[in-house]
């Protein structure tokens, strides 16, 4: 019985090429169609199409598991993940976890049984059982970490810069003359978390000035914690003048915090936050933020994997982009006004 690789070795060409000439998805040379088709026909490959994939355990289909898609960050990711693929010849089944490690597991256990050609997974903890486990028991199975790393996962890795982010955007305050500045950020066993966290306590640090735990704050990448721990650590009797915020959406949380206390943006505090997503755009000041160059991030990603499952890969690598600081209305310098307030 044909399968998949047949067609692709007898057309020269890729299993994703075929993959794409046959689904009609993308731009493929018409000499290239012809060349697909007419292996197709000489193997008589359209006929056994499932079995073919079952046997050759190429489904053309790859796996993104994501956190939280409600978080306007992921639908960004996602939407970059899929067109990649879709150029690219493959379909993509979403996995959304809601930061359950059980619920994670399942849907492994998923996409495994569907005889997935590779699993994404983007931003998982750095403790993440089921992804050491899962490299444990499917060797070949290829895996992209987007955005994280896991303790124990010999995987390839496509990550920012997190630590040189956070530095940016804690420096950034600094030097408008902050020295009281916030930290609120997601889960504390999120890669992200820990990276931002050592880059703005680096940043304090190198501008001789001690971080504080007063002024730390970790809980979940989302509006409502925003909220939440904004209205604490601005609340507080010497609150900070100026706040990193670990995400976009966190940032969003923190100005409503801080419209419901009286204070204005960025006149009363400054505001920083991470990722440059639909969120930085829409509230009002605009949100200086840093950028991740997450479309840049998921086509490498997507391209990698693809490599993998076509065999054109055999080795582990950590590719690392780098962020920008996007300066845009909710920072500026520390007012004379302001340090009387505080003092």
């Amino acid at each position: 019985m044909s399968t998949i690789k047949d067609v692709a070795k007898t057309a020269n060409v890729s299993i994703s090429t075929v993959s794409r000439v046959l689904n009609n998805s993308g731009y493929t040379s018409q000499d290239t169609k012809d060349r697909v088709y007419h292996a197709v026909e000489k193997l008589n490959y359209q006929k056994n199409l499932v079995a073919a994939a079952m046997i050759s355990k190429q489904t053309a289909t790859l796996g993104l598991i994501i956190p939280d898609i409600k978080n306007v960050f992921y639908g960004d990711l996602t939407r970059a993940v899929e067109d990649t693929a879709h150029k690219l010849g493959f379909n993509v089944i979403l996995c959304n976890t809601d930061n359950d490690l059980n619920k994670e597991r399942e849907y492994i256990e998923f996409l495994v049984q569907k005889g997935i050609d590779g699993i994404i997974f983007s931003t998982p903890e750095v403790e993440d059982k089921n992804i050491r486990e899962l490299v444990k028991a499917k060797p070949d199975l290829p895996i992209i970490l987007l955005g994280s790393e896991v303790d124990g996962a010999k995987v390839d890795q496509v990550l920012v810069d997190n630590f040189q982010g956070a530095y940016l955007a804690t420096e950034h305050l600094l030097q408008l003359g902050h020295q009281q500045i916030g930290y609120i950020s997601g889960q504390p066993e999120s890669y992200s978390t820990i990276e931002r966290q050592k880059g703005y306590e680096t940043a304090l640090k190198d501008y001789g000035i001690s971080p504080s735990e007063e002024n730390i704050i970790l809980d979940e990448f989302k509006v409502d914690s925003g909220y939440k721990n904004g209205k604490k650590m601005l609340s507080q009797e010497n609150r900070p003048t100026a706040i990193f915020a670990g995400n976009d959406a966190i940032g969003v949380g923190v100005y409503n915090a801080a419209r419901e206390l009286g204070l204005r943006i960025p006149e009363d505090i400054s505001v920083v936050g991470f990722d440059h997503s639909l969120f930085s755009e829409i509230v009002y000041p605009k949100l200086t933020t840093i950028k991740t160059p997450i479309q840049e991030m998921c086509e490498k990603a997507v391209q990698l994997i693809v490599e993998i499952a076509e065999d054109k890969k055999n080795f582990k690598e950590t590719i690392t982009f780098e962020p920008t600081l996007m300066e845009q209305q909710s920072t500026q310098a520390l007012s004379k006004e302001v340090i009387r307030k505080i003092q």
